[in-house]
């Protein structure tokens, strides 16, 4: 298989950060010019194109077919479903898979997820004897960075994809397992590669919005200060003082797509079955260098936590009148917004609960010939940018 062919990319969960930026990717060209002579794209929720914010297919690639339940567990209506609505499905030679369904039950939430691939892997298999590689995003849950306390590697980073699976009691309830030893099950005998794409914290956008997407929260809570501290204001960092100097890697959501394009594009014998992670720079990053750049696209001076360190929910409670009208006045949706600054899951992680460095190690990807690398400014400032662009902050 060589970047020459043509050839038909489906995406699942194109409307999440990861599976947005794939179709973009592949919209763009990468990684040449016509790679892809058919890209699919397929999500659950229900939107169209001018929402989704792609590059214009002039070349009419592009299908979106929106509305899917991958978890309908009926492969008969799901293969009847995707043979109706996708255009040349029979053509399908790689699957990017970046689909997710949340559940605050663990067992639940692995029964979900596993069911999802497998419904896609088999379904797939059966409409299209042309598919040749499926690429599945995961990321550092599975090296066990939410356990806080219970965190098994601590003092051994940069985490290396060599590590063990964290241990047994944690492992049942972590739905990556099941979806990797899926695809090896799967996999057996069949021509049909895969690879697992772990990045860390992801940096990017999707637009429709994400309660969960630090690049947004972060940019919504920055945003608002400058609006009432103004340009030039310091502003504490709004996590704790071990989050401030913990080494940690960012990944930015167009860099994993280029990877993960990249990867499937290798010969079988040096990707298939194998993890990688993938970040924006080899070299580790704390809150200490990243908050004062963060800080700075909105004019502002970012400091390290203090007494006064600001608590984002009751800063904007303090300031309700002004927060209101700076949504009107930008067309936000005011409860969006609080729910993004106040209620972040992914902020409160990375900045207080993950007390450890966790940065990663990318030499596997280097090793294979990935050598792209962003600045922090470039990362982020991408999101940002982005960000203000579809009107989310």
């Amino acid at each position: 298989m060589t970047v020459t062919e043509k050839h038909h990319a489906i995406v699942f969960g194109c409307s999440g950060i990861n599976g947005w930026a794939l179709v973009n990717q592949l919209l763009s060209d990468y990684p040449s010019n016509g790679a892809f002579a058919k890209v699919t794209a397929i999500a659950n929720r229900d939107f169209n194109l001018q929402d989704a914010q792609w590059p214009q297919d002039y070349e009419n690639r592009l299908q979106l077919v929106s509305g899917v339940d991958l978890l309908v567990e009926d492969d008969h209506s799901l293969r009847k479903l995707l043979s109706e609505k996708v255009s040349s499905i029979e053509t399908v030679s790689h699957v990017y898979y970046a689909a997710y369904r949340e559940s605050r039950d663990g067992p639940e939430e692995c029964r979900m997820n596993r069911e999802m691939l497998r419904a896609v892997v088999q379904t797939t298999e059966k409409l299209s004897s042309h598919l040749r590689f499926v690429t599945l995003i995961t990321g550092t849950k599975a090296y066990g960075v939410l356990l806080g306390q219970n965190f098994p590697f601590r003092g051994q980073a940069p985490l290396r994809e060599s590590l063990p699976r964290i241990p047994d009691e944690y492992a049942k309830g972590l739905f990556y397992y099941h979806q990797v030893d899926l695809l090896k099950e799967f996999s057996a005998g069949k021509l049909w590669a895969w690879c697992e794409v772990r990045p860390d914290t992801i940096v990017g956008v999707a637009p429709f919005g994400n309660t969960n997407c630090i690049a947004r929260n972060t940019g919504a809570f920055l945003s608002f200060y400058r609006e009432i501290e103004g340009p030039g204001a310091q502003v504490p960092f709004t996590g704790t003082k071990a989050g401030w100097n913990l080494l940690s890697t960012d990944s930015n959501q167009d860099l994993i797509a280029q990877f993960c394009i990249f990867a499937s594009f290798q010969p079988r014998e040096m990707v298939h079955g194998q993890t990688f992670n993938i970040g924006d720079n080899a070299i580790p990053l704390s809150w200490s260098k990243r908050w004062p750049l963060l800080a700075a696209y909105f004019g502002l001076k970012g400091t390290g936590p203090s007494k006064e360190s600001v608590i984002p929910r009751q800063y904007i409670d303090r300031h309700w009148a002004e927060f209101q009208k700076f949504c009107q006045e930008r067309s936000l949706r005011e409860d969006i917004i609080y729910k993004s600054i106040c209620d972040s899951e992914s902020r409160g992680r990375v900045m207080c609960i993950m007390d450890f460095d966790r940065h990663l190690d990318l030499g596997k990807a280097k090793a294979l010939g990935f050598d792209r690398e962003l600045t922090t400014e470039d990362s982020w400032y991408t999101a940002f940018d982005r960000l203000r662009n579809a009107k989310l902050l």
